[in-house]
């Protein structure tokens, strides 16, 4: 049983209070083991099952009456999941009128998070996904880093986001496609993705799966660890890996399997003169346009950068 005396040094030394928790308090740090952990104080007991293959729970009686409730991840590459986690909770109590409401929401949404939490770390991205994905990190590594730098790059990448283009900086934006290099065909998700009163491109980038022996080959896992190396901020690792969660996305060995060769990137200018799917008159009948975009009948927008 923890004392009041070591209670009190875990909350000062090894946690910080996440702003905006003033009637319930959540804490983040590491715990005992150097394990990254949520930290709060109960008014009761917590019932809870056993610890899992993913989260670890400890909780146990203060010498204040309350319960010290800590919630460890098993290994640091489900770190995006748990800050999902955290401050989806933090969200979910901030409108709550006292401590006892914020108690009772947190710990209600806190058992169904548990499920979610092992869906999220288990689940895998289909082949689409991955390559759509890999493309978009790649294009982050060899040409947004370049002329923009890495924390501005990051902060650019808009896409999980649900905006329409992936990648919105300095009053321009791009839009990445990934595409298999014998088609000539890219698919569009909306009559919006190539519309803006800025300029601003379409990349195309084009692959070829490939063997891992290929020097020039690349893979999903490889590219996360790549770009997480150039990044120094632990804020903006926080706001990466919590982007690629939003996209299903957890570092994981199996996402080494699908390996991939990226040709050079295509460019296209897209300008008020590059065709568009325009609004018409039945705009509130029609709520949703996807069409596909024929890449030799726009050749005369290319353009190097």
């Amino acid at each position: 049983m923890i004392n009041e005396e070591k209670n009190n040094v875990l909350e000062e030394n090894q946690y910080k209070r996440i702003p905006k928790t003033d009637k319930f308090g959540i804490y983040m740090g590491l715990d005992d083991l150097g394990r990254t952990s949520m930290f709060v104080k109960l008014s009761k007991k917590p019932v809870l099952d056993n610890s899992g293959k993913y989260l670890i729970y400890e909780y146990n009686k203060r010498e204040d009456g309350l319960w010290a409730l800590t919630v460890s991840i098993a290994e640091q590459r489900y770190i995006g999941v748990f800050n999902k986690l955290v401050f989806d909770l933090v969200d979910i109590i901030l409108e709550s009128s006292t401590s006892t409401v914020a108690e009772r929401i947190f710990m209600k949404r806190f058992i169904e998070w548990k499920t979610l939490f092992e869906h999220l770390v288990t689940s895998t991205l289909d082949f689409n996904k991955i390559v759509g994905l890999a493309g978009e990190l790649h294009f982050l590594s060899e040409f947004m880093f370049k002329y923009y730098g890495v924390n501005n790059s990051l902060n650019s990448w808009c896409g999980p986001h649900g905006a329409d283009k992936d990648f919105s900086i300095n009053n321009t934006w791009f839009e990445v496609k990934t595409k298999s290099m014998n088609k000539d065909i890219i698919h569009l998700n909306s009559k919006s993705q190539l519309v803006s009163k800025d300029i601003g491109y379409l990349t195309v980038i084009p692959y070829e799966k490939t063997s891992p022996l290929n020097s020039k080959s690349t893979n999903l896992l490889k590219l996360y660890k790549k770009i997480t190396a150039s990044i120094h901020s632990q804020q903006i690792q926080a706001e990466f890996d919590k982007k690629l969660v939003d996209l299903g996305f957890i570092p994981d060995e199996k996402y080494d399997k699908i390996n991939l060769e990226f040709h050079k990137l295509v460019f296209y200018e897209i300008n008020e003169e590059f065709p568009q799917v325009f609004s018409t008159e039945f705009d509130k009948a029609i709520i949703n346009i996807t069409y596909d975009l024929f890449l030799p009948e726009v050749k005369q927008f290319r353009v190097e950068l």
